[in-house]
């Protein structure tokens, strides 16, 4: 490693900054590295936490923009090392364990992510993390991400952790708050192939007088969102399978030779039937959304895109509306000898026909922003 950065966003932490920088200080005096440098992004501190951290002569950036992701990548921003390391400035993660990541960047890894859970190692302290944190929302995300996502890491809340900035900008990055640090660990898993987990000790952090910046219930629930929406395609599919499975279910037990067939079977049947259809159209609208922000590319995915575009879906849909209209007309005329089918068959086209233009017109909206 010839150069180093370390950037620490800042939000009122007078009461632990000066530990962190003091660790900083001398784990960098003992390793031997060309060139290093501390950034201290403020997110709008009120109290001494700047004033203390300017006399450890560290590089100090203003972001205005509240929120831990716009801090963080601000300070990525301005980092000229060759490899970036960030952690908390409440001293709850331990800078006296940077030595650690050092070491691994100079094994050769690219990616070296922090991990306080016990089964890959690490350690919690008596206080440092909530119960529902510690057994419930950390390892219940974790799950999510590794389930959707398929990374290999087992703690994607962890704040500490170290990479080269090259493979941090083969991405880019849209989460403003909490969230950013499973955005950013996605990212980096799919930009490498060497990366490395390691086992840290999460402690009590240093506050007495304020309380820490993670809001339990809606930091928790945007990141369930962002999980849900950017790495749900497959379950969706699951999903799908389900209901197209109960659907045809409930199919036979229809008695389409009775003309009052309009039974509660035959509306379970349909409404099966389409929720199955949308959550087809659920899963390709996030998926595409996935590969514009920046997640891991689907190839057939977008042959599927570029074949049915805004014009093919409108014409195809246009003709199934006309059709179905025409198998409506059909009961009473009977042009065509289908019996009570001609009902079934008319509503199920013309359901389908609705869904997809309605569906396309998402994508299609949603193509306004993929320059952005």
């Amino acid at each position: 490693m010839k150069s180093l950065s370390i950037v620490i966003p800042c939000l009122n932490e007078e009461e632990g900054i000066s530990f962190c920088l003091e660790k900083i200080k001398r784990v960098l005096q003992k390793e031997n590295i060309e060139k290093t440098e501390i950034i201290i992004v403020d997110n709008g501190s009120t109290d001494k936490s700047i004033e203390i951290a300017q006399e450890f002569n560290v590089k100090i950036i203003k972001e205005n923009k509240k929120g831990y992701g716009n801090a963080l990548r601000t300070g990525i921003k301005h980092a000229s090392g060759e490899f970036v390391a960030f952690a908390d400035a409440d001293d709850s993660y331990d800078f006296l364990e940077l030595n650690k990541f050092i070491q691994k960047a100079n094994e050769g890894y690219d990616v070296i992510q922090g991990c306080r859970f016990k089964k890959c190692g690490g350690n919690i302290h008596d206080g440092a993390m909530p119960f529902s944190h510690r057994y419930f929302g950390n390892p219940f995300l974790s799950f999510m991400t590794k389930l959707f996502f398929g990374i290999k890491f087992n703690d994607v809340y962890c704040g500490f952790r170290m990479f080269k900035k090259s493979i941090y900008e083969k991405n880019f990055y849209f989460s403003n708050g909490m969230e950013f640090a499973v955005e950013n660990i996605i990212k980096l898993f799919f930009s490498t192939k060497k990366y490395v987990e390691i086992p840290i000790t999460l402690h009590r952090d240093k506050r007495k007088n304020t309380i820490g910046h993670l809001k339990t219930l809606s930091d928790g629930f945007k990141t369930l969102k962002f999980i849900l929406l950017q790495g749900s395609q497959i379950p969706s599919l699951i999903l799908s399978a389900i209901f197209m499975f109960f659907s045809f279910q409930y199919y036979h037990k229809v008695d389409f030779a009775d003309a009052s067939y309009l039974d509660s079977n035959f509306l379970i049947t349909v409404a099966f039937f389409f929720a199955s259809i949308q959550f087809i159209f659920f899963s390709l609208y996030a998926n595409l959304a996935s590969i514009y922000l920046g997640f891991k590319k689907n190839k057939f995915l977008l042959k599927i895109y570029k074949f049915l575009n805004f014009n093919q879906a409108l014409l195809l849909s246009t003709l199934l509306l006309i059709f179905s209209i025409f198998l409506l007309i059909n009961i009473k005329l009977e042009i065509l000898n289908l019996g009570n089918y001609s009902l079934i068959i008319g509503l199920t086209i013309l359901g389908v026909s609705i869904q997809l233009i309605m569906n396309v017109l998402i994508v299609s909206i949603l193509e306004f922003f993929k320059k952005n």
